[in-house]
């Protein structure tokens, strides 16, 4: 059997799509989702963008609206640093996967349906408990929770030399990049 990852970062509205694809072809249990940074320089919390940064931003979104118009998007006020959102996933796939999917579709629908920052602990907590995960120990320090894992994934990301997202790799090494309309 040909195993997928797939390679994602919250904060990238093609991500989100695929994310949604996925779940709406019903094969998204199938496949591994591994959550990497990329652009780990955004700051905590989120800082709303101005001007270009904003344009490029909306510009990303229509793009999304084009090549994935059955996934419901809106332009949030800037992107996230999703250092914590990614950590928090890993901790909750050791305690049940099938919530930790439930828990990252939550995480990317509250960034690009409501515009939440994910970087924001009390909403990553709040999104946990509904969820019907444990408490993932959020604390103000963020411990070293999730941070192994994470590290995992972005040097496995690395590895691929895709060198963007979203990526999908079968384990053959076969591997698509981006969205594809």
């Amino acid at each position: 059997m040909t195993r997928v990852v797939v390679f994602s970062d919250f904060n990238c509205p093609f991500c989100y799509a695929l994310n949604e694809r996925l779940i709406r072809l019903g094969v998204d249990g199938g496949v591994e989702w591994r959550g990497v940074q990329h652009a780990p320089f955004l700051p905590i919390p989120l800082v709303p963008w101005q001007t270009d940064l904003q344009e490029e931003l909306e510009r990303e979104v229509a793009t999304v609206q084009r090549l994935a118009p059955e996934v419901p998007i809106s332009c949030p006020p800037g992107k996230p640093n999703t250092s914590f959102a990614i950590r928090a996933v890993a901790v909750a796939q050791r305690q049940d996967v099938q919530q930790a999917r439930l828990f990252k579709d939550a995480l990317y629908r509250a960034l690009w349906q409501e515009g939440s920052d994910l970087s924001d602990i009390y909403l990553l907590t709040r999104l946990d408990g509904e969820g019907g995960l444990a408490a993932c120990a959020f604390d103000g320090a963020m411990g070293s929770w999730g941070k192994a894992e994470a590290e995992q994934w972005e040097q496995d990301w690395n590895h691929t030399r895709s060198g963007a997202v979203p990526a999908m790799v079968r384990s053959d090494g076969a591997r698509l990049v981006g969205l594809v309309g």
